[in-house]
């Protein structure tokens, strides 16, 4: 229970009937700090310097009416308003509770007396108010989570089931392309004896001949590209096993314990996968620093990782940097993801984390990736941290405790 003095603004021009509404304040309660202003222009400087835990607002003050100054509900508000009026009507006491006013009063030496019974039952009004805010929060966060778990839980089905379809032709494609290699090479070998032997055995018109064959079909640059041309097949073969097996790992069902993992190897992993999101956007500039293994679930790391890159790369237009280093600092591992793209503005930065809180386009983003990423990262005893500077770019800090989170 808050314990601090009530602090009260009364916006009344009318002094005698400022005194009245102060004087029953003061019987209810003794200790409230209690101001008295007299205008809109002196309200709105007030609460730009002091936030009341209550207002008692005349409706019509000296400078106009005080009814726009509520905020369109009373939800929506920083602090509940009691509205008073010598003059009211049933439609405008309508209109003021519509608009956020959480009580409204007709003056009278009878309300005068009451308004301290009036602002406690306003209080513990805005007190439910409060709490059922807070409750709706923790569901919509709750649902987001939800949401997400579900999300993952079907790319991660579907990432193992596309691995595995591409898993099969890709292991044939590679058992041939190792077969084609050794053929080649023998083909080569008996190219090269034939060379010799036509060189010992045959006749001047014959070597000619052959020598013009072998310039019109460029054979030497037929073998030497013949080569090439496997081997880079048998390299790509590999690159495509290698994210295969990254989306299977990334897709495998996690255990609920902690493990010792290498980060550098998550963040190996993850590039497999995201790269894509990457190369036409940015290059990638990558320092993994030698760090200690990290007690963690390595497969969240890796999705919060996935979520900062894409979110690097969708932050720039045109040709940028996006940079990802890890180092250890003390007790901790850092895992920095820094852009060059269009930053984050100021009034933005304190919403970034809320679930469903997005600046990208309709169908680009669902705002849920900063606010589970941070819920990840917190739940592993760490934090994680930003700094942005508009037309600049974002760098992201996840900073995680070698030991883990303890308990």
């Amino acid at each position: 229970m808050n314990m601090l003095p009530l602090d009260i603004l009364i916006a009344e021009d009318d002094p005698g009937h400022a005194a009245a509404i102060r004087r029953s304040i003061e019987k209810t309660y003794p200790n409230a700090i209690i101001s008295v202003v007299m205008s809109i222009k002196a309200y709105r400087e007030h609460i730009a310097v002091t936030i009341p835990t209550i207002v008692i607002m005349d409706l019509n003050l000296s400078d106009g009416s005080s009814i726009d100054l509520l905020a369109a509900s009373a939800g929506e508000a920083a602090f509940p308003t009691i509205i008073m009026t010598s003059f009211g009507s049933e439609q405008v006491a309508v209109e003021a509770i519509k608009r956020g006013a959480l009580d409204y009063m007709v003056k009278s030496p009878e309300v005068f007396a009451s308004i301290g019974v009036a602002v406690a039952g306003a209080l513990r009004e805005w007190q439910l108010l409060q709490d059922k805010r807070r409750m709706e929060l923790q569901l919509k966060e709750s649902q987001a989570r939800i949401i997400q778990q579900e999300k993952m839980a079907s790319i991660g089905q579907l990432a193992a089931g596309v691995a595995h379809e591409i898993n099969n032709p890709m292991g044939y494609i590679t058992s041939n392309l190792n077969s084609l290699w050794k053929y080649a090479e023998k083909l080569a070998q008996f190219i090269e004896i034939q060379e010799q032997a036509i060189e010992k055995c045959s006749d001047e018109d014959t070597k000619k001949s052959i020598a013009d064959l072998k310039r019109q079909i460029k054979l030497a640059f037929v073998m030497k590209d013949f080569r090439e041309l496997i081997a880079e097949s048998l390299e790509g073969s590999k690159r495509v096993s290698k994210i295969v097996q990254d989306l299977k790992s990334f897709s495998r069902a996690e255990g609920n314990d902690a493990i010792s993992a290498d980060l550098n190897e998550c963040i190996q992993s993850t590039l497999n996968v995201v790269r894509n999101e990457i190369k036409y956007v940015a290059e990638l500039d990558l320092s993994l620093g030698d760090i200690p293994l990290v007690v963690c679930r390595p497969q969240q790391i890796s999705q919060v990782v996935m979520n900062l890159l894409v979110n690097a790369a969708h932050s720039i237009s045109g040709k940028g940097l996006i940079s990802l280093a890890t180092t250890q600092v003390d007790h901790t591992v850092e895992i920095s993801v820094a852009d060059t793209g269009c930053g984050i503005s100021p009034e933005n930065m304190e919403k970034i984390f809320e679930p469903f809180f997005t600046t990208k386009e309709a169908g680009k983003g669902t705002g849920l990736g900063l606010a589970i990423s941070s819920d990840i990262v917190r739940k592993h005893g760490g934090e994680l941290l930003v700094k942005s500077e508009v037309g600049k770019g974002t760098t992201f800090i996840v900073r995680l405790p070698v030991e883990g989170k303890r308990q």
